[in-house]
């Protein structure tokens, strides 16, 4: 991958995109962190207010009124956490410029061991939808445990549970390999871009 490398490497200023990405990784867990408190009293409102015996003898609680919870936790967490990140997007490309997309990630200092030949733009694009995915999952968990143990307290430690357990336990050499399968590395694209973290399944690395 090294060779593939256009040489001499193209090289501008692009202090606007190295400070996006170095704090996309906190503000996609502090969307997270937040949402989850949002989606976590979705589902068992009903049961704490002791309305769930009417509300689900109806017609269309159990179907429709079950999917229009879930579509309402899923759009909540698309308008935050798009909405959020394009606003720090434009706040900091406006305040810094957003020239230098077009440079290789590894003229940057975080990342000039990174063997993946994409541009700090593509970087970015990668750690959003990254933690766009990895926000859908972990708050849809939340979700799910709100709707089965009906406990919206519960339902909140997912967040914190599945995103800092990963960083207690990252001194531990043992685990190094299963860590970074775990949901949270989606939310952590752009940082994990930046390490030599590979995987050999079949004789395919």
């Amino acid at each position: 991958h090294y060779e593939e490398m256009e040489m001499p490497v193209y090289y501008t200023y692009a202090d606007g995109w190295k400070t996006l990405l170095t704090y996309t990784d906190t503000m996609i867990m502090l969307i997270v962190l937040v949402t989850g408190f949002l989606v976590s009293g979705i589902f068992p409102g009903e049961f704490s207010l002791k309305a769930d015996s009417v509300y689900f003898s109806s017609r269309f609680g159990r179907n429709r009124g079950v999917r229009a919870k879930i579509g309402a936790g899923l759009l909540l967490v698309t308008v935050i956490y798009w909405g959020t990140m394009l606003l720090y997007t434009g706040i900091v490309l406006f305040a810094l410029g957003a020239d230098g997309g077009s440079c290789v990630i590894q003229t940057g200092l975080g990342g000039w061991k990174s063997f993946y030949n994409i541009t700090f733009f593509q970087k970015y694009l990668l750690s959003m939808l990254g933690g766009y995915a990895g926000s859908l999952f972990i708050l849809s968990l939340a979700m799910l445990i709100s709707a089965k143990t009906r406990s919206a307290v519960l339902a909140v430690t997912v967040p914190f549970i599945v995103l800092f357990i990963p960083s207690f336990l990252s001194g531990v050499n043992a685990l190094n390999k299963v860590l970074g399968l775990l949901p949270d590395q989606l939310l952590q694209i752009s940082s994990v871009i930046n390490q030599f973290n590979l995987y050999e399944l079949g004789g395919q690395v």
